[in-house]
């Protein structure tokens, strides 16, 4: 059956932009899309990572997509990898552009495939696929056109481990000062950023992405629905609907956030774990704190609004907190103020006792 897609609604911009179009609503026959068909690196080649050539960049090249209608929108290209026996049903987004060339840093490069392939040592040669998908219309999978996949051979290499990729949260609640804002994180350097983010009472709750701490490099604003806009981004900002503590995720590769709320309170053997004891906030260090007695062998976690959805239990020696975690002990009874810190790559805890 012969698929066709009416264009109006998409380019009415276009055509109002110039009053000697055409006017009639021009239909795109999705028969006849070309999709787009990379050409470097070729399929079957190697590349060869090093660290000493870390800031270099990787090229990727295509032939762009071919739509059988004039003056459309530009088309937006998504490279995507996967690991050697993937089906992209969970694939990494290395960039979007509207350009038919690309470059990904070696390092972007190698730390996506140790991040994303457990099978991989570093050292090892591993094998990943790439395909890009195009598209006039992100929330229209009718303007969509995927190219074929083409598998090449990467040299990995240890090197230091990077620090998680950062951007920082300005806004109304400390006085837009992106130098003193705290940071939301990408351990796996993948564009998806992640972390907490506390919305103190008052104010507007408005707030803002930057990939710096100042406004003179990249700032993501709301484009409305969940998306982000770098083009106007000192305007149109982000907002959480009221107080509390947030989970924050920015995808600055596909252009969207979301928040979700998670009011972390304390819970244990101490109340037969059956209630949910409230954190009060230190502003000044920015910390949860609690000081209470506990019995010898007491144990406790934290979960998020009254709710096992989200917990945070032990998952190292070191302090550190992971979803489902162990539960942490009081081995000795006493009056003992506790701290969670949210606001770091990994969420951690301290235990002081008091005299």
């Amino acid at each position: 059956m012969k698929k066709i897609f009416y264009l109006l609604p998409v380019i009415m911009a276009v055509f109002l932009a110039s009053c000697e179009k055409d006017m009639n609503n021009p239909v795109l026959d999705l028969n006849k899309i070309v999709p787009p068909e990379i050409i470097e690196p070729a399929n079957g080649s190697v590349i060869v990572l090093t660290e000493e050539s870390a800031a270099d960049s990787v090229l990727f090249k295509w032939k762009g997509t071919v739509y059988p209608t004039e003056n459309l929108p530009a088309t937006t290209y998504t490279l995507q990898l996967d690991v050697a026996n993937g089906d992209f049903s969970n694939p990494v987004n290395l960039g979007n552009t509207v350009d038919t060339v690309f470059a990904v840093s070696q390092e972007t490069l190698n730390l996506t495939i140790l991040n994303n392939d457990t099978s991989i040592t570093a050292g090892d040669t591993a094998e990943i696929q790439l395909r890009l998908v195009s598209y006039l219309v992100r929330t229209n999978a009718e303007t969509w056109a995927t190219s074929e996949v083409i598998k090449v051979k990467v040299k990995t290499y240890a090197g230091t481990p990077a620090e998680p990729g950062k951007l920082w949260v300005p806004g109304d609640y400390q006085g837009w000062n992106p130098a003193t804002a705290p940071n939301i994180f990408s351990p796996q350097h993948d564009g998806v950023f992640r972390g907490y983010i506390y919305f103190p009472e008052g104010g507007t709750y408005q707030f803002k992405f930057t990939s710096a701490p100042d406004w003179n490099h990249t700032n993501f604003g709301s484009a409305g629905d969940g998306q982000l806009t770098t083009e106007d981004g000192l305007n149109n900002n982000l907002e959480v609907p009221g107080p509390g503590n947030y989970f924050l995720t920015a995808d600055t590769i596909n252009l969207t956030w979301s928040y979700d709320l998670r009011n972390f309170a304390l819970i244990g053997s101490f109340n037969n774990w059956s209630g949910d004891e409230p954190l009060t906030w230190d502003n000044a260090n920015w910390r949860w704190e609690i000081t209470r007695d506990f019995e010898a062998g007491a144990e406790f976690k934290w979960r998020a609004n009254g709710e096992w959805t989200y917990n945070l239990g032990k998952i190292d020696d070191e302090g550190h907190l992971g979803q489902d975690g162990d539960n942490i002990m009081i081995e000795n009874a006493g009056n003992y103020t506790i701290y969670l810190y949210l606001y770091e790559p990994v969420p951690r805890y301290e235990i002081v006792q008091n005299k």
